[in-house]
């Protein structure tokens, strides 16, 4: 023991004092590194990782589910359905009847059409337009000068749709004679003046319209 506190040699003290004291810190050092090494005094990465500063659960922000929206089906309008026409005969009671002609003033002797309108006056029915339920009629006063009465051939055979608000037509053409019985051909022409139109259909008659032959 005495040796270690008194160094014994040629050589002085303060040299064997620095050598033991090199000894004991390369002794240290050695010692050291292996509990280093063995001991798990190196961080782990993972452990590092884990040890940084973590998120406050309590502070952070609620994590709001996300949903995809399902397809939602747009309802489509409804598909109005077109009823079809009531198979109602039309009576004269059933319709309003109009006759106009197509122009207010002609020449004597030229051709002239009437169209004839009919209109519901309440349910939709059906008008079968023929010489037996129609007549169009021309007068001059009390003179009879032309009618479907005698030229049926006049009208033709049809079948109209006639519904409230919506007037269905049909034309009869005039020669611009006068007719008879028979409807024989070569009759006068229908001589300059006033002359006045009407139409009945199924004993329903118009109000007469006024037209000129020049």
């Amino acid at each position: 023991m005495s040796s270690l506190l008194r160094p014994v040699g040629h050589l002085p003290a303060s040299v064997y004092w620095f050598r033991r004291g090199l000894v004991l810190a390369v002794l240290a050092l050695l010692l050291f590194l292996v509990l280093r090494l063995f001991g798990g005094g190196g961080e782990d990465p993972q452990n590092t990782a884990a040890t940084g500063p973590q998120q406050d659960p309590v502070s952070a922000p609620p994590v709001t589910p996300t949903t995809t929206p399902s397809a939602t089906r747009t309802p489509s309008a409804p598909v109005k359905k077109t009823t079809p026409p009531r198979d109602t005969r039309c009576e004269g009671s059933d319709v309003r009847v109009d006759v106009l002609p197509a122009a207010r003033k002609v020449v004597s002797g030229s051709a002239l059409n009437f169209v004839v309108r009919l209109e519901a006056v309440s349910d939709e029915c059906k008008a079968t337009v023929d010489s037996g339920a129609l007549s169009v009629t021309v007068l001059s006063g009390n003179d009879l000068i032309w009618t479907t009465t005698h030229c049926g051939q006049a009208i033709q055979r049809t079948t109209l749709v006639v519904a409230k608000g919506k007037q269905s037509a049909t034309t009869v053409p005039w020669n611009g004679r006068r007719s008879g019985p028979g409807c024989l051909p070569g009759q006068p022409v229908a001589k300059p003046g006033t002359y006045l139109v009407k139409a009945e259909f199924d004993d329903r008659t118009s109000t007469a319209q006024a037209f000129q032959v020049a």
